[in-house]
């Protein structure tokens, strides 16, 4: 079974006005244009495991293909090919289709998704999420959005993920996997320590602003370079949120469903407070650039993608701004002349169409005007 779905002409100018807002903002923070292929060979796609094979889309005429479930995979191999010789760092962004396949009972599902999205490869910084996530806010802060949308950056990152199960040297990924999935019964039945339970459980309800609940994990596992680096970076990153309007929560337990990500991982949440909607996710992929281009000397890579089809719900209707005027005569000797009239109604930002029949019938012009969505006629005498 295949998820298609008709666009409706209004959702099609929606993500046009959506892309071209995007698009806008990331070439003002300098970021370039790519187009990775819609199709790639399984081993780029699964890169370094990240994928598994199961989740994307075989092209049937050829096994060893596929189309693309997400673009970053893409997008580093050609910052190790075609641009390998381009000045790091390098910021790329990008638009179009991605496409995965989720099992159902009896069938399989495939899915099209439109997303946008940026790429920093190569930042000689500590924090290249400080960019990122400062581009994120700006992008959607240009989008319409409808009021009460309440932006929230869920922020989190897999070292602390690894902080909590250092300790542990048996039942790891089943500790992992129970604090990842929310399952306290899970947790309740791990042969593990009463006192470690007690701690796991407490930490899947431990999110909130970031420096109280770093505070709150020094408690529990003493200092550590990754809570002092996080606390850094979450001063600043403080700073940006409050200028966008954007509540950032931190929560330890929260990771990336692939996993394409090592480090900071995040995603932007809506909420109006009926729904919550995945704006937005990113995060960085340092392993993923080692993998394909080992001999950089800076190896790191962050990025995000935007989902097109859920912005476009999230924004607010569009008043018309231009007039939509529709030009017509009467007798057939007048197309020409209506002709450079439709061209003088363009040249001052008016929306003209052009009826290329005659008409002399007040009623049936009318009607036509209704069916073109034009507000006015323009009569050519």
């Amino acid at each position: 079974m295949t998820d298609i779905k008709e666009i409706k002409l209004v959702d099609v100018k929606n993500n046009s006005n959506i892309i071209n807002n995007l698009n806008s903002i990331y070439k003002l923070w300098g970021y370039e244009e790519v187009s990775p292929s819609f199709i790639n060979t399984l081993e780029t796609i699964k890169g370094r495991g990240v994928i598994d094979e199961n989740q994307v889309v075989g092209i049937v005429s050829n096994n060893s293909l596929c189309l693309r479930p997400e673009m970053t995979t893409s997008i580093v191999k050609l910052s190790s090919t075609r641009l390998i010789n381009k000045k790091r760092p390098i910021r790329l962004f990008t638009n179009g289709m991605v496409f995965d396949k989720k099992d159902n009972k009896n069938s399989i599902k495939l899915q099209e998704k439109l997303q946008s999205g940026i790429e920093l490869i190569g930042y000689d910084t500590k924090f290249p999420e400080i960019e990122v996530i400062n581009i994120l806010f700006d992008a959607i802060d240009n989008i319409n959005l409808k009021d009460g949308c309440n932006l929230c950056l869920l922020v989190s990152t897999t070292k602390i993920m690894d902080l909590i199960l250092n300790k542990y040297k048996n039942n790891v990924e089943e500790i992992k996997k129970s604090l990842v999935n929310f399952d306290q019964d899970k947790l309740s039945k791990l042969s593990i320590d009463d006192d470690d339970k007690y701690i796991l459980k407490d930490l899947l309800f431990t999110r909130g602003e970031p420096i109280a609940v770093l505070n709150k994990l020094k408690v529990i596992f003493g200092t550590s370079k990754t809570l002092d680096d996080l606390n850094s970076l979450f001063k600043t990153l403080s700073k940006i949120s409050n200028k966008y309007d954007v509540k950032l929560q931190l929560d330890p337990t929260f990771q990336p469903h692939l996993n394409l990500y090592e480090g900071i991982v995040f995603q932007l949440i809506g909420d109006d407070g009926k729904n919550k909607n995945v704006i937005a996710k990113g995060g960085r992929y340092d392993e993923l650039v080692r993998f394909f281009s080992p001999n950089e000397k800076i190896l790191n890579g962050i990025g995000f993608s935007i989902s097109i089809d859920v912005l476009r719900n999230l924004i607010k209707d569009e008043q018309a701004d231009k007039k939509r005027i529709l030009v017509m005569f009467k007798d057939s000797y007048l197309l020409e002349k209506g002709m450079n009239a439709q061209k003088e109604q363009q040249k001052i930002g008016n929306i003209a169409v052009l009826h290329l029949n005659p008409c002399d019938n007040l009623a049936k012009a009318n009607q036509i005007m209704k069916e073109n969505n034009c507000s006015e006629i323009l009569w050519i005498k």
